[in-house]
Parts: C-alpha cells; sequence; structure tokens
C-alpha cells in the first residue's frame, strides 16, 4: 500500500462526496484507512484541513459509530459486552418484627412520614409538615 500524498487524498474525498447518493452515507473504509496512514506520515492536522473531515469522526472505529445509544461497551477478556446505563436496587428490610409507629402523616403529595420516637425534635418536624404551629 502506497502512502497517499495530500493532494490526492484531497481529490479523493472531493470524488467520494460528488458520487455519494444522499447526505448521510456513510464514509468508505478505504478512505478512512487511507486518511489515517496519512495522518501518520503528514500530521493529523493537516490530514483533517484537506479532507474536511471532523477528527472524531476519522479516527472513531466503525464499531464504536455502530454502538446503540443508551449502552456503554466494557470489554473483559477480549471480549466486548452490554453494560446497561441504568440499574435500580430495590433494599428489603431485615424480617424481624418492627416497632409500630407513633404517628404517621401523609402529604398531599404523597410523601409518608412515620414516627417512631416521640422527641421533641420529631414533634417539632410534625408540626412544620402538618402545619400546626411550634411544639408545645
Amino acid at each position: 500500500m502506497k502512502d497517499d500524498s495530500l493532494g490526492e487524498l484531497r481529490s479523493a474525498f472531493a470524488e467520494w462526496r460528488r458520487r455519494k447518493k444522499h447526505a448521510r452515507e456513510a464514509m468508505p473504509e478505504e478512505l478512512l484507512c487511507r486518511a489515517r496512514r496519512a495522518a501518520k506520515k503528514h500530521g493529523v492536522a493537516a490530514v483533517v484541513g484537506v479532507t474536511g473531515v471532523e477528527r472524531a469522526r476519522l479516527f472513531r472505529t466503525r464499531a464504536a459509530q455502530m454502538q446503540r445509544p443508551g449502552a456503554s461497551r466494557a470489554k473483559t477478556k477480549g471480549v466486548t459486552r452490554s453494560v446497561p446505563t441504568f440499574s435500580r436496587l430495590e433494599l428489603r428490610a431485615p424480617s424481624a418484627p418492627r416497632p409500630r409507629p407513633v404517628a404517621e402523616v401523609e402529604t398531599g403529595s404523597g410523601v409518608t412520614l412515620r414516627v417512631f420516637e416521640q422527641t421533641s425534635e420529631m414533634m417539632g418536624l410534625l408540626s412544620a409538615v402538618c402545619g400546626f404551629g411550634g411544639v408545645r
């Protein structure tokens, strides 16, 4: 494989742009390989300037372009696998007998407040939530 001059690379990209059938047509792998080889010889900035392609698009791999949105990739022992980007964890309380609440208040927005000890701080919180004023 011969190394392309910057002029040859410019004309190859111009020719590809002229004959592509639609605006979002994928860049041919052959052109990308030629651009990567030229970047090793002439430098990345020169190749980006000649081809008119963003640096990130020029040096991105085909696998990264085809990656599904919403999932990231993890590599384990040479095998690429999907890793979910959202997880849900539900924790259950131990099955020991629970103490009974002293008071339970549910607000209009659906928030439930249960009080298991009758302390002055907790009574102050209850009165603030219920709008009763201060603690007596």
